[in-house]
């Protein structure tokens, strides 16, 4: 509890005295985010979707991510707090047959080089922080609850840069590892769509000012998140490496768009503005923390 306050107050200092550490490594950040665009072939029908899913480039235009938006996608065409994970789980497999003794640690420095080509944006930077601390809690043989580590991880984010407290990426990708929580503890034994329910109802804030998605968009996401992370996002990186898969990318991904094309779906009109979203999306977050920390189970 003592930690918690203290990162508390250092997050509310850093915000009210307004310093932000991550914006000093622009020096690092800059050329390896420009390397990673060069390097990718440039193509009208890939080149957004490839930058965005390799380097962590933000689309450039709403049209080209509008299909995404619409079909509750978007998360899976950023690199995000998922992808950092499925990226560490195999550079730390590729140490492990290399037979490298500290793989795990080795993972997590070649991360940190990623984090920085995807500009340490938000969700990469939260998730990195989150991999470090248990790597540590587990290398000290500690075990803290998952929810008061992820509330450790989002205030050490708060403190690093001090904007992130406007930041709606940021609030997403901590909603979304508390729907991971939330569906360990509650829904563990229940189907895949129903583990799907809590991210919508978890991000109805946020939809209140994105627009909302349609109810169906919780199927889509069931058997669309698979193909992406698995699939696309994999083969992503292979283009990066072998330029001329690329053409095997735009097929997968062109079959994709026309699939979600045919569903026509669309958001509802915006009902909030940004700025009483984000607040209201923190009372949101603190109060999940509270509701989790009075009903854990005794271990």
């Amino acid at each position: 509890m003592i930690l918690t306050l203290l990162l508390a107050l250092l997050a509310i200092t850093s915000s009210a005295i307004r310093y932000s550490f991550l914006p000093e490594l622009i020096f690092l950040t800059k050329p390896l985010h420009e390397t990673c665009l060069n390097l990718l072939p440039h193509s009208l029908k890939t080149t957004a979707s490839l930058q965005a899913l390799v380097c962590g480039r933000n689309f450039q235009s709403l049209e080209a991510a509008k299909i995404y938006t619409s079909a509750g996608l978007i998360h899976l065409f950023v690199v995000s707090g998922s992808h950092l994970i499925l990226i560490h789980k195999f550079i730390e497999f590729i140490f492990v047959k290399l037979g490298f003794k500290k793989a795990e640690l080795y993972g997590l420095l070649v991360l940190f080089f990623y984090a920085a080509i995807c500009e340490f944006n938000a969700p990469v930077t939260r998730s990195f922080i989150g991999l470090v601390f248990v790597y540590r809690l587990k290398m000290e043989h500690k075990y803290w609850h998952k929810d008061f580590v992820l509330m450790i991880v989002g205030f050490f984010c708060l403190i690093l840069c001090s904007t992130w407290v406007h930041s709606l990426s940021l609030q997403m990708s901590w909603l979304a590892a508390l729907g991971i929580i939330i569906n360990d503890r509650t829904l563990k034994y229940k189907n895949k769509l129903m583990k799907q329910l809590p991210f919508y109802i978890l991000y109805s804030l946020t939809f209140s000012c994105l627009g909302f998605p349609q109810v169906c968009t919780v199927v889509i996401a069931l058997f669309f998140t698979p193909v992406l992370e698995f699939i696309l996002l994999p083969l992503a990186f292979l283009v990066l490496l072998f330029p001329f898969l690329n053409s095997v990318f735009e097929v997968v991904l062109n079959i994709t768009n026309q699939i979600l094309s045919k569903m026509e779906l669309s958001t509802s009109t915006e009902l909030t503005n940004i700025e009483t979203t984000i607040f209201l999306n923190w009372i949101f977050i603190l109060s999940l923390h509270i509701y989790l920390y009075f009903n854990r189970k005794k271990t």
